[in-house]
């Protein structure tokens, strides 16, 4: 077997280890849950990555996020809230003026936050949250010289990533809707470049901060 089969099987394998948690997950705080609140999300990201083989002079990126949220809750102070989100990812290297590097990678993101919220007064909840992501690589892009990462292009990326989701925001109900504002840290857990003829591979992850706003609409 090649190693660009096996890679695949391991991104598949991956794959179906999120979605089945999404769904056990989800039916069993739907079974003891009272409502649900359902909504968009945007916001911004600011990228670079973490690992040994990454220069110390990398220099964030700016992108865009935004999709969609549900929150699975029984009016208490713990929820569940799966969202589906387009994130933009990457880094930028320079070297000196003659040299420099930037990658952009959009990913379609899965987090599957369990969210810990204190009512203050009726109407605001500060909160914290965290939980496990995967993300599934939609687009990649290169600009500059590709010198560090030891790669010929882009196409060394793998297809899919994961790590862990920390954030913390508040919440103000308004009615029968609410407006959200959260910071989120995307710790990346997952080497993001495939092993190359040799068989080695750079210790290169993801870091990226988040900081969105949402609007809520509660379903009961």
């Amino acid at each position: 077997m090649n190693r660009l089969n096996f890679s695949t099987q391991k991104t598949n394998k991956l794959s179906y280890a999120l979605l089945l948690t999404v769904i056990f997950t989800g039916a069993c705080f739907t079974s003891l849950a009272q409502s649900l609140s359902v909504g968009p999300k945007v916001g911004i990201t600011s990228s670079n990555g973490a690992g040994d083989d990454l220069p110390n002079n990398v220099e964030s990126i700016t992108g865009f996020t935004g999709g969609i949220f549900f929150k699975i809750h029984n009016d208490g102070l713990f929820a569940f809230q799966p969202e589906l989100l387009y994130v933009r990812k990457g880094g930028f290297w320079n070297e000196n003026p003659t040299f420099n590097y930037e990658l952009k990678t959009d990913y379609l993101q899965i987090p599957l936050l369990a969210k810990f919220q204190i009512p203050v007064g009726e109407t605001v909840f500060p909160f914290i949250y965290a939980g496990p992501y995967g993300a599934f690589t939609l687009n990649k892009q290169d600009e500059g010289e590709l010198l560090f990462f030891q790669a010929e292009d882009v196409t060394d990326l793998k297809d899919f990533d994961a790590g862990m989701a920390l954030g913390a925001g508040l919440d103000f109900e308004l009615s029968a809707f609410y407006l959200g504002f959260d910071a989120r840290y995307d710790i990346g857990m997952v080497n993001i470049f495939e092993e190359n003829s040799d068989g080695e591979q750079a210790d290169i992850k993801n870091r990226t901060w988040s900081f969105m706003l949402s609007l809520g609409v509660n379903l009961d």
